[in-house]
């Protein structure tokens, strides 16, 4: 039996948007337009060095700054509160994780990002009470698929790999998770519920 569900943090317990971002952030651009905007800031080094806590969010402003053309009219401010709406609600992923933690389970976050995203975690109540410990890339300086972020949670929660349900969106996670013993489930919020996947595999 399972006592802990380690959740991921985008697509899983809130949603993702990034278009409405680029969208937004290339109106200011001399140099890229939306989708070239998207390409350069993820899956990049940028964005490792950046989730990995390489520096810290006024640095990669700057970065992006530069690399964009960004007119100097879009302050930091301005900036920083639009890449946080990249954060969406995800009410299915909220409800899981209260049907975990109503059944018994220690609860986790574990994910891939930045300062600027982790921080919507505690704007929303749910997401910033139930779990027991967060486990951030951007904190602990390695990213998934490395197992050492998986490992650094069994190590600060004194818990052994087969004890743990780890929730994803991205099934390479999951195997990376699966590979060190635990229990793994890829979930798309487009075709599962996931208060019901967890009260059937928790109970």
């Amino acid at each position: 039996m399972f006592k802990a569900v380690i959740f991921d943090f985008g697509n899983v317990l809130c949603g993702i948007d990034r278009e409405s971002f680029v969208r937004k952030a290339a109106r200011y651009s001399s140099k890229m337009n939306a989708d070239e905007l998207l390409r350069a800031l993820w899956g990049t080094q940028l964005e490792f060095e950046f989730e990995t806590g390489r520096f810290d969010s006024h640095e990669y402003f700057r970065r992006v700054q530069e690399m964009a053309g960004l007119d100097l009219s879009y302050s930091y401010e301005e900036f920083v509160e639009d890449y946080k709406r990249i954060i969406i609600p995800n009410p299915d992923g909220e409800k899981g994780l209260e049907t975990a933690a109503k059944l018994g389970m220690r609860t986790f976050v574990l994910s891939n990002t930045s300062f600027l995203h982790a921080s919507v975690i505690f704007d929303n109540e749910i997401l910033g009470t139930y779990p027991e410990l967060y486990i951030l890339s951007y904190k602990v300086g390695v990213m998934k698929p490395d197992p050492r972020i998986w490992l650094k949670l069994l190590e600060y929660a004194r818990l052994d790999p087969a004890d743990c349900l780890y929730i994803d969106d991205i099934e390479q996670y999951c195997q990376a998770a699966r590979s060190l013993g635990m229990g793994a489930f890829c979930y798309d919020f487009r075709k599962h519920n996931l208060s019901q996947m967890l009260n059937n595999m928790l109970q």
